[in-house]
């Protein structure tokens, strides 16, 4: 059986290997500089298959395709501008190395020259081929739905005109390049590598894997009375709760748990949330629904935020779990929390109410304040890290952030998500 591919008279379409291989598998790792055929993708992701794309942003790459699969349940995306021509199709247990990029001419029309790695003789290749993809992976950054607006914007101004596409798409979204011979492109900033890692975080671990839990309680109504109140991010929030308080006992227990496929963590998830409907013991505090008014009330908006006070502004964090997490590291515990808070911030009210706005709602990227709010001195506060900074964000903001904090994380781990735990 032939394993060259070309789009030829014979008819050895690209798309048949390409389609037969993605049925086969349950993990696809594809790297094209164009990228137009979005259904392939979604259909798999849609029976649950874990895609990780690297595609470049240019003038051949179509703005529609990305956005119906941005944001899918399984599918991952990041993006190159420039300098980057590598078509690598990964699967479980083959490679399709070559020419084609992921269109219609690539997989259907053009003549292209594509070769099918499955053999036991093609290992070491195969994982020379695993090893490169992961370099132009890590280089690669997360097409957000602020990157993804910018690129459509940019695409959009292309078709009126013949200019330099390249550079006025990286004049849009700044430049993304894998590395090269160049020694100054193995260069990147303390700041940069932040900014990614806290974007993968979010939009590639946490994010996914809420919607994938909150997708399941939703579609099988495991839902409780007693939270109809809260809205669905909440009480996804709440059921990740009762896992970690119920099941995962001691860090060693998320820690080591496996991880587990789409079908496998779908199995877990129905089977705690069965349980979780109908427990006497929901692990929900009484009032729950009143820390999330608390919170939303001082921090909805710009102009609560501007007219709360000193007392105000600490009931809300002292709302957020993530917040009170601290009273372990706190002589005297709960009740001493607010005073070493405020005195860690110097009685500085203005400045916390300053941040805090920003925060929550500042300009631009979501991600770029996180950052600055947990690494930028000028604009940290003390006793205010990570998880509070997220779970507070995606209590306010749960359509773009969930509303996570480090009993979440581990909850998810232990469910056999791979995210970061703590």
């Amino acid at each position: 059986m032939s394993r060259i591919f070309s789009n030829g008279p014979n008819k050895d379409f690209v798309i048949n290997p390409f389609s037969q291989l993605i049925e086969g598998s349950s993990r696809m790792h594809l790297a094209a500089p164009y990228f137009t055929q979005a259904e392939p993708l979604l259909k798999a992701a849609q029976r649950g298959k874990t895609i990780q794309l690297l595609i470049g942003l240019n003038v051949a790459t179509s703005p529609q395709a990305l956005r119906k699969i941005h944001e899918i349940p399984g599918i991952a995306i990041r993006y190159l501008t420039s300098r980057f021509h590598a078509k690598i199709f990964i699967f479980d247990k083959a490679a399709l190395l070559g020419s084609s990029n992921l269109t219609d001419g690539g997989l259907r029309a053009n003549r292209e020259a594509v070769i099918r790695l499955d053999r036991e003789e093609d290992a070491d290749e195969l994982e020379d081929i695993r090893a490169l993809f992961v370099e132009l992976w890590d280089a690669g950054q997360v097409l957000t739905s602020e990157k993804l607006a910018l690129f459509e914007k940019a695409h959009t101004g292309l078709r009126r005109r013949t200019p330099d596409s390249e550079k006025e798409i990286e004049a849009a979204l700044g430049q993304a390049q894998p590395l090269n011979i160049n020694v100054a492109s193995h260069e990147k900033s303390s700041e940069r590598v932040f900014l990614e890692t806290l974007r993968q975080e979010v939009y590639e671990q946490y994010r996914p894997a809420f919607s994938e839990v909150t997708a399941i309680l939703d579609e099988h109504d495991f839902r409780r009375p007693d939270l109809a109140d809260v809205g669905i991010a909440n009480e996804t929030n709440r059921f990740l709760n009762y896992v970690r308080l119920t099941h995962v006992i001691g860090d060693e227990a998320w820690q080591t748990a496996p991880l587990r496929s789409p079908d496998e963590r779908r199995k877990e998830i129905m089977q705690y949330a069965q349980e979780w409907v109908t427990a006497a013991n929901n692990k929900v505090p009484e009032d729950y629904a009143s820390w999330l008014r608390t919170v939303k009330q001082a921090f909805g908006t710009r102009e609560a935020i501007k007219a709360a006070d000193k007392e105000q502004i600490t009931q809300g964090l002292m709302s957020l779990h993530a917040f009170t997490e601290q009273l372990r590291f706190v002589k005297g515990g709960l009740k001493n929390l607010p005073a070493e808070f405020w005195k860690a911030n110097d009685e500085d009210v203005d400045r916390v109410r300053t941040t805090l706005t920003y925060l929550l709602h500042g300009p631009g990227d979501f991600i770029q304040r996180f950052h600055d709010v947990l690494y930028d001195l000028s604009v940290k506060p003390k006793r205010f890290g990570y998880f509070c900074a997220l779970e507070l964000y995606g209590t306010i903001n749960p359509e773009e952030c969930p509303p996570m904090n480090g009993r979440m994380a581990k909850a998810m781990r232990f469910l056999g998500f791979d995210v970061k735990g703590a």
